[in-house]
């Protein structure tokens, strides 16, 4: 059956013909407004209240994120397992004339993991608005269940926020109206957003904008050559991306952030607080951070580095959020980091997937090769394989790997299959909307098929036989953006 992601089981008996009607049990009617917008925007026709067609109905034999389909009639038990079973419908229909056929079939499945994400970078490369609604409509189809969204980083901040004005960067922001429609926008859709706030490190252009709330105050004796490679001059010293560990009241403000974002993605579960590849060395050219970590008792900049990260990991989980943090932080003082926290295996550098693991944390997988999208062109020539696969790359929630020999995980390192794998995440970095386009409405059903299947996932060749329809509807999601 041409489904992505794979089917685990279904039967196939002929195609019937159907009526562009809709009606849903009143338990999981949320759901219908999504699906009109998606049929019209795949099929251009809308849909009208009838018993003619599709059936949406409550099953509460079903277990959670579970979906039945029987023919035109689709059972549930909640939001979930609906829109999952929803997304599948929009794959078996077909226009015909002013109505639809549809492929005669029983299937009953469910996801094997939880969380299958999709990230993409909005601070390297300005996306217009629309693009985020395509991107929510993309992960519907393909029922990927998380959107995160990059706000932040060195080269601009995009994230508006009352508490913050200063901190975005001007002209190269979106409007508080537009973030709050697309919060409710991916609500209907049944896509979570995670909204990405970079803490302590890639916080340049936040540093630039608010120096006096997050910036560090170094030596004067201290030059660029010397410590501060990324550094800028500013009146108040040298500024890096690194946020300043010592400044009097730097975590009341992050608090401060952090609670208008947990406020404007109201229905999001997961917070990302960042905590990667900060220059930490750094601090030890700042007065307020060595007065600091004197003050705590902090004998590296490393072990400085984890307590930040842990400062801003308690902060979020007391608004009542997960946080989520890059593979990034330093070993020392790792065992001080609440095991509530989420860590996404990229890199396999810092601290190795297995070793996250054996440490107690849920950990995320977006290993470097194949999950991440990156320009055609670099300046590092040591980024020589670009145009790896999900499927040709034979990659699962497994198995993390890397392309350079510095990373622990190069040729490939295995997790140990468990409940604390809680998925995959695809991500787009540094990209032109131009350049990701065709990367990413392959790779993302692609990734697709590998999170919900853990195990019984389409081969290469069977994926590229399997893969037509869901392709040329993602190409219709993405011309039909609002």
């Amino acid at each position: 059956m041409n489904i992505i992601p794979k089917v685990k089981n279904f039967t196939e008996n002929g195609v019937s013909k159907i009526s562009p009607e809709f009606t849903s049990d009143e338990k999981l009617g949320f759901c219908k407004k999504a699906f009109h917008r998606m049929v019209f925007k795949l099929y251009d026709i809308r849909l009208t209240e009838g018993e003619g067609g599709i059936k949406l109905l409550y099953d509460e034999k079903l277990e959670k994120d579970e979906y039945r389909i029987n023919g035109a009639e689709i059972y549930a038990s909640d939001s979930e397992g609906a829109r999952y079973g929803l997304a599948t419908m929009l794959q078996l229909m077909e226009r015909k004339e002013t109505g639809f056929t549809i492929k005669n079939t029983e299937i009953r499945e469910k996801p094997d993991k939880d969380f299958r994400g999709f990230m993409t970078d909005l601070a390297r490369q300005w996306h217009d608005f629309d693009i985020l609604i395509s991107y929510v409509d993309l992960c519907c189809l393909n029922k990927i269940k998380y959107l995160q969204l990059h706000f932040t980083d060195n080269q601009s901040w995009t994230l508006p926020l009352k508490s913050f004005p200063d901190a975005a960067t001007k002209g190269r922001a979106y409007k508080k109206a537009e973030i709050d429609y697309l919060v409710e926008y991916a609500y209907e859709a049944g896509v979570e957003l995670i909204p990405e706030f970079e803490g302590i490190g890639h916080s340049k252009e936040l540093i630039l904008n608010c120096p006096d709330e997050f910036g560090n105050i170094y030596d004067e004796e201290i030059t660029s050559a010397s410590a501060l490679t990324s550094g800028v001059d500013q009146k108040i010293g040298r500024v890096d991306n690194i946020m300043c560990l010592g400044k009097s009241g730097i975590f009341e403000n992050i608090r401060k952030m952090l609670t208008e974002i947990a406020d404007t993605f109201k229905y999001s579960e997961y917070i990302h607080v960042g905590c990667d590849e900060a220059k930490h060395e750094n601090w030890n050219h700042c007065a307020l951070c060595r007065d600091y970590m004197k003050r705590q008792r902090l004998t590296s900049t490393k072990a400085a580095y984890t307590h930040f990260a842990e400062k801003i990991i308690d902060i979020c989980i007391s608004l009542g959020r997960t946080p989520i943090v890059w593979e990034g932080f330093p070993y020392e003082g790792t065992e001080n980091i609440s095991r509530d926290c989420i860590v996404v295996s990229w890199e396999n550098v810092y601290q190795t997937g297995p070793e996250l693991l054996e440490s107690g944390f849920k950990v995320i997988n977006a290993s470097w090769s194949p999950m991440y999208i990156v320009p055609p062109k670099t300046k590092d020539a040591l980024h020589i394989k670009r145009d790896w696969t999900v499927t040709g790359d034979n990659w699962n929630v497994y198995e993390v790997q890397h392309w350079a020999s510095g990373s622990k995980a190069y040729g490939g390192l295995g997790l140990t299959p468990h409940e604390n794998v809680l998925g995959g995440m695809l991500c787009q970095w540094e990209c032109t909307p131009c350049e990701e386009r065709e990367r990413v409405i392959d790779l993302l059903s692609q990734t697709a098929d590998r999170t919900w299947n853990s195990k019984d996932f389409y081969s290469e060749e069977e994926y590229y036989k399997n893969a037509e329809k869901i392709n040329k509807l993602s190409e219709r999601l993405y011309k039909k953006r609002e």
